[in-house]
């Protein structure tokens, strides 16, 4: 199964915008470029060389970008981005498994 992470990076940052939304903060496109860079930056490595899930970038981020230290769970974000999560996670589980055999 061909795996790519471009449909999880874009849901991931339409649901954050969307969070941020809802707590009356608005991104700025440097914010918003700096997001998408940073999810890049880890979701496209090698999955073995990913070292975050993609819900802890995302905290990490709200964290250091704007001292947000609610916790967004896999479940915090739309449907489709959830299952998105699930699949990255099936896919970091395979890689992880294949490389131990």
């Amino acid at each position: 199964m061909s795996y790519s992470p471009v449909p999880l990076i874009n849901g991931l940052i339409i649901d954050t915008l969307e969070y941020l939304t809802s707590q009356q903060i608005t991104a700025t496109k440097k914010e918003k470029d700096l997001f998408k860079r940073t999810l890049e930056n880890e979701l496209t490595k090698s999955l073995n060389s990913q070292t975050n899930t993609p819900t802890q970038i995302v905290n990490n981020f709200l964290l250091e970008n704007y001292e947000l230290s609610k916790k967004l769970t896999p479940r915090s974000f739309s449907e489709e981005t959830f299952f998105l999560i699930m699949q990255w996670g099936i896919n970091k589980a395979s890689e992880v498994k294949n490389k131990s055999e």
